[in-house]
């Protein structure tokens, strides 16, 4: 039986334990739910009730008889006509509730039956009690009170509480009654929980012990298999027996690694193809800059030589031509020596400690007569000391301190700011002029190698510098990027990870 099948069974099993568990459950609850109701609906405001006619009925009592023994207050007076008047139609009403909710045959019915006579009776008669005292001409009147209070009050008074403790006696003996049951109820339900819990449980042992016998051999000689492959070793294969998923996957892991080790196998190949080739490129480019300064060299010197011996002997346009050829020398030995500062970027891929203050007081020493000649400014904040290429992070610092020099708007003094931000992976660098600014839409331009955004004869340079530190952000996994306005300067922003350890 396949794997798949045995658990859809199990789990199968599991299922219908617990629909079992909750249609018990659900029945027990309905008990329950309408033995509460019970008790709400009926048995505890019977109760409540009862009790509180046993205690007017008793103050009616006292109060009746403090009036027949000569207590003439008003306020026993009006109390008594709340109760008549309030208290006992509210009384009656609730009995009468009561009465109408019980069945037929309720042996309670009877007896509220009663009370609900007697009570209507206890009104008459204290009404009739009352408007006999509150005849003033009759002399008589308080021996009739007497008599009225010892004969019919009295009767019905104790006919009344002789009622109301027969069925306080019924509905506490029906709230034990439904409470047995309720508690019966919710001792079904723990036990029904308990067997069924307790079969799960087992039920899942014993799928837990199935599947750790069936699966986790297998799935431990997948797990060797594949630690061994991200070690390199690309030939391990599993052996994987039997018809059920396990063995597919074997065999599915087999072919992965087959196509794995061919595809490695090229991409290897690939590799060693495109190193050689780099190779070969900047060995070229190498040799090529440094085998072309050679020709220009001579070239100068000849142009020299000519304009040292035969300077009276050339007329107007020669000597225009050959200041020309000399201009043009001049920048092809800067493009050449450029392209060899760019080609030996990230030679030394030695990573070390950087004291980042060190390198730019080194850069401000270099360029002091370049600062002190154009009246600039530059500030720096107290900068970290982190891992890096020393000589590419100074580079980097110097080519955007020379960009700020040089694009100065003229007629005012240059003013360079650089600051510092931590983040939790790099640190945020940000170099900050006052020069001329450039438009967005040359943004992403001046990142690229020979790329000029003005005039040679109003800036000089051969458009390498933003290319170089571009090339040494992407060699400490950072990016680079600006933020400026047109005659509102530049904001170079920059990060360095935090953590290099390697090139």
């Amino acid at each position: 039986m396949k794997i798949s099948h045995k658990l859809i069974l199990a789990f199968g099993v599991l299922i219908l334990v617990l629909l079992v568990e909750i249609v018990l459950n659900q029945v027990i609850s309905n008990r329950a739910t309408q033995t509460y109701q019970t008790l709400q609906s009926e048995i505890n405001p019977a109760v409540t009730i009862l009790n509180k006619y046993e205690g007017i009925n008793k103050e009616l009592n006292l109060l009746i008889s403090n009036r027949v023994n000569g207590d003439d207050r008003i306020s026993s007076i009006n109390r008594i006509k709340g109760i008549v008047e309030v208290e006992l139609t509210y009384i009656v009403t609730e009995l009468t509730t009561l009465h109408d909710a019980l069945a037929e045959d309720h042996a309670n019915r009877n007896h509220l039956a009663t009370l609900i006579a007697n009570t209507d009776d206890l009104i008459h008669t204290t009404i009739k009690f009352k408007d006999l005292l509150n005849i003033k001409e009759q002399e008589n009147k308080t021996d009739l009170a007497r008599g009225l209070y010892n004969t019919d009050f009295s009767n019905l008074t104790y006919s009344i509480d002789k009622s109301i403790k027969q069925l306080d006696i019924n509905y506490n003996r029906a709230f034990e009654s439904y409470n047995n049951e309720l508690a019966d109820n919710l001792k079904s339900v723990s036990r029904i929980i308990l067997f069924t819990g307790a079969f799960g449980v087992i039920l899942a042992i014993i799928i837990t012990f199935q599947i750790t016998f069936s699966i986790s051999r297998s799935i431990h000689k997948l797990k060797v298999a594949a630690l061994k492959m991200s070690k390199g070793n690309l030939d391990e294969r599993i052996k994987v027996k039997g018809q059920n998923e396990l063995a597919e996957l074997g065999s599915a892991f087999n072919k992965m690694a087959n196509a794995l080790k061919k595809s490695f196998t090229a991409q290897e190949k690939q590799i060693e193809e495109i190193q050689s080739v780099n190779k070969e490129l900047e060995q070229f480019v190498y040799v090529a800059s440094h085998d072309l300064q050679e020709p220009l060299r001579t070239m100068t010197s000849y142009i020299n030589l000519i304009s040292e011996l035969y300077i009276d002997q050339l007329d107007n346009n020669a000597l225009k031509y050959m200041t020309h050829v000399e201009d043009a020398s001049a920048r092809m030995k800067t493009l050449i020596k450029d392209l060899l500062d760019y080609s030996k970027i990230g030679k030394e891929k030695t990573v070390t400690t950087v004291d980042l203050n060190a390198i730019i007081n080194e850069i401000l020493l270099d360029h002091e007569l370049i600062i002190k000649d154009s009246n600039a400014t530059v500030v720096f904040d107290p900068l970290p000391t982190l891992n890096g290429l020393q000589m590419e992070l100074k580079q980097l610092f110097q080519n955007l301190i020379n960009n700020g020099l040089k694009f100065r708007k003229e007629g005012t003094d240059p003013y360079i700011e650089i600051t510092v931000e931590e983040q939790s992976d790099f640190w945020l660098f940000k170099v900050k002029d006052n020069g001329i600014g450039m438009d967005e839409k040359y943004f992403e331009r001046v990142f690229v190698i020979f790329q000029r955004l003005h005039n040679r004869n109003d800036y000089q340079g051969t458009g390498i510098g933003l290319s170089i530190c571009k090339k040494i952000v992407d060699m400490h996994k950072g990016e680079i990027w600006i933020e400026s306005e047109l005659n509102k300067g530049c904001t170079f922003y920059f990060t360095i990870f935090k953590k290099l350890k390697t090139i």
